[in-house]
């Protein structure tokens, strides 16, 4: 079973790789500039390295976000394109369960964007709506508040995360917005 993992909520690309439940290889782009520039050749180039072809994908997983509007999309409908042309399930998780992925008690986690964090409690899930907090409002949440952020990430801990979800029809799986867009202001 061959999963693909996308995620482009924020600056940085990162697109794992997974055979049954191992981490066979994994891109990591960094400060990317232009994400629909990036995207898609480092997605070829990693099944590429690792002699799989893209009919061999058995799963796709894709960031919703919250995040960075433009970078979301992109990664949002290129996992969604994979899955309805090779016809394989996709997941959707959201930018969030990157951090409380990683937990072992209930605790707020956060992502941080441009100008502020998305919030929300998380116990093994996401519990109740996702906040956005500008920078200063975030500092007077976190002296109030036990926030936890920026963990990295556990491949092995992402996968078992990836396996437990509800496929999704890749028409129903969108981006995910929780604060307005700076044109719309």
């Amino acid at each position: 079973m061959n999963t693909l993992f996308i995620d482009t909520h924020f600056k940085n690309i990162l697109i794992y790789l997974y055979k049954d439940n191992t981490l066979i290889n994994k891109s990591e782009l960094l400060d990317v500039k232009s994400t629909s520039v990036e995207t898609m050749p480092a997605i070829v180039s990693l099944l590429k390295n690792n002699k799989i072809e893209a009919k061999d994908l058995n799963k796709i997983a894709a960031c919703i976000g919250p995040g960075s509007f433009t970078g979301t999309r992109i990664g949002v409908t290129i996992a969604k394109t994979l899955s309805y042309l090779l016809n394989i399930p996709i997941v959707s998780l959201t930018s969030l369960d990157l951090v409380g992925l990683n937990l072992d008690e209930k605790s707020y986690v956060s992502v941080k964007e441009n100008n502020g964090y998305f919030v929300a409690l998380y116990d093994k899930k996401l519990i109740g709506d996702i906040k956005y907090y500008s920078d200063d409002d975030y500092i007077d949440f976190k002296k109030k508040n036990i926030v936890v952020e920026n963990i990295e990430l556990d491949d092995s801990k992402l996968i078992l995360f990836i396996n437990s979800l509800k496929e999704d029809n890749p028409h129903n799986v969108n981006p995910l917005y929780v604060k307005s867009i700076e044109a719309l202001k």
